[in-house]
């Protein structure tokens, strides 16, 4: 599955993307090519505007008048944007810091101790779904499906029941879209499509009633400019599609607005906007973008795998090799590393290390046909240029009879010609 066909078909799901942008980057496979393609508001207890949360910033002039407010700038936006105290948004805030360091298990502390000072806030089972996927994302496998689906329906269940008291609907509803979204981002990653449209729907009714309900809150524009984004690459590149438009400087101006003004958004803004100058083939700021998450949130697994893949395109092959070292060092029980390390060496020419590397990938558990078939076509590319074409040419079967993987099937026609014509033998 090529990363442009998640993340275009997530443009489906917008206001799902805007919450599950920090996970969807963990897919990216650019596997079907060895050149550089185009990857294709809550239920808290009234504000009380009293002593401190009387709108400080307004008040704040100087550098040093903010500095001595008692809680971030962004907090003071989300209590403008949803009405949410400053202290409840500056919590939830450090609890999101944690998912993206990715501390787990910290994080699912971190975010009952909220709902248990503000019981109506709501986060704990949204932000334990968002984690399993997550979890699932760094590997793109399936093996916490149970423990997601629980979490889910538990997401679900406090929502709804949130959604019926008045008051904070802005926030409710957006952690209702990203609940609902990355159940359609889910969908999408098991290619049940027909079934993941009704469902990316939902979200995106629950993203507009959001809106509706809190319409400054500038983090809704992730979804808005994902989808501009992304639908215009998917209705250009099909015969099939209605036109849309050219949208992607909307876009991507939607994108860097949350970037730089979100109350929540900004790393998943910034992951976003990698996969987007990717598109646009401006790798130099495609990297830029994952190094600043990477300075941010060091540990990141996801944004290393996006970042690595885009040092493999640059041709900067010793920062990738870097990115996958500090993969391992996170997690040494992470497989979807060296699938990517055995790319990043078939492109530099080291076709033994490549050929290790694979076989490693080839050995994990939780494969999906797809990641199967990419890791015996890598595996023959690798064996191919080291001379051993009969091996290559198994290898390549391998991968044909997995899923009828068609770049393994061009391979096997060249060698068909190839020996042919004389210029090898097996």
């Amino acid at each position: 599955m090529k990363l442009h066909t998640v993340f275009a078909t997530g443009a489906l799901c917008a206001a799902a993307l805007a919450f599950t942008a920090p996970a969807i980057g963990g897919g990216s496979d650019d596997a079907e090519s060895d050149e550089v393609e185009k990857p294709m508001g809550g239920g808290l207890q009234p504000v009380k505007l009293e002593g401190r949360y009387d709108n400080p910033m307004r008040r704040a002039k100087t550098i040093e008048e903010f500095r001595d407010l008692p809680f971030e700038q962004q907090d003071y936006w989300g209590y403008e944007q949803l009405g949410l105290e400053p202290e409840c948004v500056h919590e939830i805030r450090e609890g999101l810091k944690l998912v993206y360091g990715r501390k787990y298990k910290k994080a699912r502390e971190h975010f009952r101790s909220v709902d248990e000072r503000w019981p109506e806030a709501t986060t704990a089972a949204t932000m334990d779904a968002m984690i399993w996927q997550a979890m699932m994302l760094e590997n793109f496998d399936f093996r916490f499906d149970s423990q997601y689906e629980v979490a889910t329906a538990q997401a679900r269940e406090d929502l709804t029941a949130a959604l019926a008291k008045p008051g904070f609907e802005g926030w409710e509803h957006f952690l209702m879209a990203g609940v609902i979204g990355i159940e359609a981002i889910h969908m999408v990653r098991k290619e049940k499509y027909v079934a993941a449209l009704p469902v990316a729907f939902e979200a995106m009714d629950n993203a507009q009633k959001s809106r509706e309900a809190s319409p400054d809150f500038v983090d809704l524009k992730l979804a808005d400019g994902i989808y501009n984004y992304w639908r215009t690459v998917v209705t250009e590149s099909s015969k099939v599609l209605p036109d849309f438009g050219d949208h992607r400087e909307e876009g991507i101006a939607q994108m860097e607005e949350v970037e730089a003004y979100a109350v929540f958004m900004d790393a998943p803004a910034t992951l976003s906007l990698s996969f987007t100058w990717m598109e646009e083939g401006n790798f130099k700021r495609a990297v830029a973008s994952t190094t600043r998450n990477k300075q941010a949130y060091p540990d990141n697994v996801i944004n290393l795998l996006v970042h690595g893949q885009i040092l493999t395109y640059m041709r900067r092959y010793d920062g990738a090799h870097e990115a996958w070292d500090h993969i391992l060092e996170v997690d040494p029980k992470n497989n979807r590393v060296h699938y990517w390390r055995a790319v990043t060496y078939i492109r530099q020419g080291e076709n033994e290390q490549a050929e290790e590397s694979a076989r490693r990938y080839l050995d994990s558990d939780h494969l999906e046909a797809w990641q199967k078939s990419n890791a015996y076509w890598r595996l023959g590319q690798a064996i191919y240029k080291q001379k051993r074409y009969g091996e290559a040419r198994s290898a390549y079967k391998e991968a044909v009879s997995v899923d009828g993987n068609k770049r393994a099937k061009a391979a096997l026609d060249r060698m068909k010609d190839a020996k042919k014509n004389g210029r090898i033998d097996y």
